[in-house]
């Protein structure tokens, strides 16, 4: 069994709570939260738990064997080089970091200690993108060549202090967003040469911005994602692919009623949506934990992360300047 350190009482450590209730492997022994309302959160998600105003102080003193990070992205580097430091296996949410000096050094943090560490890249759990993966690697759509997503909606609300709208702590859509579909494509299309961007934002006491992206692999092929936080508050969250190569193509729209359509030379049937038997926040901290059990490396590795981070700040840079920039140049 392992006992759950959870650091945060926002939104996504509530999602992992609920999740952590349904894995028989796990639960949760003690929160720590700065917010005021982390006594409140414990009571109605871990009601055993023992809570703490201070990370480390519930590193030192909790009887938890794993820590999940669910704070600001500018935190995740401190808290999880303290409980590499103290040997405890982590989860962290994404991204990442917030630069890539700071994921760098996460990286060496968890590769010295030795620890099992995941970052939660859950688009890879979803079963209509895992779905998709499974198809273009049996072959089923040929060498895959265009690759288009969309993640669509209105600027998040629920951060602590407004941090979202904070570019200098969430990196605005691209790196807070967009990330997933960066994190998806390079699973699915391998590594990324450059990145061109190019960003709108405007403020209406929230930060809005929309980006379109545009990807080449260094394989040839490419990848469009469009990104926006520029919808109107209560707009439906929209999400989208269409993933073709030059024997098929795989499509999937959350408007749609099958969760993935299938044409071209691309054999079997389009997948009718259905009721999700588990959710996929659930689906990757239960495999999270069953690498902790079992001293497996997790699914989503320490590099693939920092990766990800790579493109989505070369996406940011290369708005701001108005042309190609390479995940490789990117330092800052």
């Amino acid at each position: 069994m392992q006992r759950i350190g959870l650091v945060g009482s926002g939104f996504m450590a509530t999602t992992h709570a609920n999740s952590y209730q349904e894995i028989a492997g796990a639960e949760i022994a003690a929160v720590a939260s700065l917010g005021d309302n982390r006594a409140e959160f414990a009571a109605e998600h871990a009601p055993d738990a023992d809570v703490y105003a201070d990370a480390e102080e519930m590193m030192d003193d909790a009887d938890v064997t794993v820590v999940d990070i669910c704070t600001p992205t500018p935190t995740h580097r401190p808290l999880v080089e303290a409980a590499a430091a103290r040997g405890l296996d982590t989860f962290c949410e994404k991204p990442l970091a917030r630069t890539v000096e700071d994921a760098d050094a996460v990286v060496d943090a968890v590769e010295e200690a030795g620890i099992t560490f995941m970052t939660g890249h859950v688009l890879r759990y979803f079963p209509e993108y895992a779905e998709a993966k499974r198809r273009i690697d049996a072959g089923e759509i040929g060498t895959p060549g265009t690759l288009r997503t969309e993640r669509l909606s209105s600027p998040p609300r629920y951060g602590s202090n407004s941090w979202f709208g904070d570019k200098a702590q969430s990196g605005g859509v691209l790196l807070d967003m967009a990330i997933h579909d960066f994190d998806y494509l390079r699973w699915v299309a391998g590594e990324v040469d450059r990145v061109f961007a190019r960003t709108t934002e405007w403020d209406d006491g929230h930060l809005n911005q929309h980006s379109s992206v545009v990807l080449r692999f260094e394989d040839g092929a490419v990848g469009h994602v469009e990104a926006s936080w520029g919808y109107p508050e209560g707009s439906p969250f929209i999400t989208s692919y269409e993933l073709a190569g030059d024997e098929g193509m795989l499509e999937f729209d959350a408007r749609d009623e099958n969760a993935v359509r299938v044409s071209g030379g691309v054999e079997g049937a389009n997948a009718p949506a259905s009721p999700l038997a588990k959710s996929p926040y659930t689906a990757e901290l239960e495999h999270f934990v069953d690498c902790v059990e079992n001293g497996e490396d997790p699914d989503i590795s320490p590099n693939d992360a920092r990766e990800a981070v790579r493109v989505a700040l070369a996406a940011i840079e290369s708005s701001e300047r108005g042309e190609p920039v390479s995940p490789a140049e990117v330092r800052a």
